[in-house]
């Protein structure tokens, strides 16, 4: 080896020394930050937890304002903590503060989509705000994990009905009733729900089971009769109405609701004495007005119905019912030409009742005004032929 070469190794090994050494200085400069990146991050998790303990014991004791300002401090320091929005959430609708709750449970579903005790949480808030629609995908999530939630089943069949959805609402129900047969509250909500699909003789049927429980309040009753109206049971429906009214004398709407069934019934001088008890109670309400006097006009008696008529007109200019029943009534005490006046009123307000412009025909032809009478019997003819042909279609599709 030449003794001119030996410098030039010690050199190349000087300097492998030193590089070797400035690697060991980055390498330990870089543990110790992640060391102390690792203990200032268990101080945080230390800080979060402390306020999260401080924070449940405010809510054991019901100290609701300072248990929302410790969940605010721990999001301070840990701001992606999906179950601290969730906390935040329910101390704040504890406060009664609800649209925040409703916005941090939101921000909990962002941070962790699936967190069910947020979504829960944020159903069941919304369903009693009344924000129907937006519910349900939470409270559909809820019952994907946990189908015996019957809470959360409950709010679903209230979110639906509140969207009008009313047959997927009474699946729900149905669902409840398997578990809670005899719950009154359930039975009361089918009811209603049965009602609002003209699901009569259903309705009856449920409220049937629902007065085998003790305390039915009286509206059950009312309700039971209008269910059985509808089926047709017209007869029971007036003895229900008569049952509630036994119960409440004093109601005006259940003494109107049993003077209408007795004129269905033809029960001319019962109905009579309700509608003219309740006409007493209030004499400005037109609804009863108009009912009172359609029925006097019923029996011929038009002279008696044109002041109930006429009152009921003032109070509902815009509705066909109420001037073709006035006009009829002029017609039959001879103001022929008011008479005219109100049925054509009335034939413009809804052109689609054969009836209407049957008597307006009918009236016109009297009057001398021919043309124009044989135009509106032609059109009643035409509209009665059109709801005959409907009506035979209706009975083919039912005919096997």
């Amino acid at each position: 080896m030449s003794r001119t070469g030996a410098p030039e190794c010690m050199k190349a090994m000087n300097e492998r020394k030193l590089h070797y050494s400035i690697l060991s200085l980055v390498l330990i400069c870089l543990l110790a930050e992640v060391t102390i990146a690792q203990t200032a991050h268990q101080a945080i998790l230390e800080r979060v937890r402390r306020h999260y303990q401080t924070a449940q014991e405010f809510e054991k004791a019901g100290r609701w304002a300072e248990a929302e300002m410790e969940w605010r401090r721990a999001l301070e320091l840990a701001p992606e903590d999906a179950r601290g929005w969730t906390n935040l959430g329910v101390v704040l609708n504890r406060r009664e503060k609800v649209e925040e709750a409703i916005a941090a449970w939101r921000q909990a579903l962002t941070l962790d989509a699936g967190l069910d005790g947020a979504h829960f949480n944020l159903g069941i808030a919304l369903v009693k705000s009344g924000s129907f629609g937006p519910a349900i995908p939470s409270l559909r999530h809820i019952l994907s994990r946990d189908p015996t939630n019957d809470v959360a089943r409950r709010a679903l069949a209230v979110a639906l009905i509140g969207i009008e959805r009313f047959q997927e609402a009474s699946r729900e129900i149905a669902q409840l009733l398997v578990r809670s047969p005899r719950e009154p509250a359930l039975l009361e909500m089918a009811a209603q729900n049965f009602m609002r699909q003209q699901r009569f003789s259903e309705a009856a049927t449920v409220l049937e089971r629902r007065f085998e429980l003790p305390a039915a309040e009286n509206k059950w009753l009312v309700l039971y009769g209008d269910a059985l109206d509808g089926a047709g049971r017209t007869e029971e429906a007036a003895k229900a109405y008569r049952q509630a009214l036994d119960k409440e004398p004093r109601s005006t709407i259940i003494r109107y609701g049993l003077g209408y069934l007795y004129w269905k019934l033809y029960r001319y001088d019962e109905a009579e004495r309700e509608l003219k008890q309740v006409m007493a109670e209030d004499p400005t309400d037109a609804r009863v007005a108009f009912t009172l006097g359609d029925l006097y006009l019923t029996q011929s008696k038009a002279k008696q119905a044109l002041p109930y008529l006429e009152q009921a007109v003032r109070r509902y200019p815009y509705e066909f019912d109420t001037r073709f029943a006035f006009g009829r009534a002029l017609l039959l005490t001879g103001e022929g030409e008011r008479g005219i006046t109100e049925l054509r009123a009335a034939v413009q307000i809804n052109d689609q009742i054969a009836d209407g412009h049957f008597q307006l025909g009918r009236a016109l032809m009297q009057a001398g005004q021919s043309e124009e009478g044989k135009a509106h019997l032609a059109r009643a003819q035409e509209l009665h032929e059109k709801k005959r042909t409907l009506e035979a279609e209706r009975h083919k599709k039912r005919v096997p």
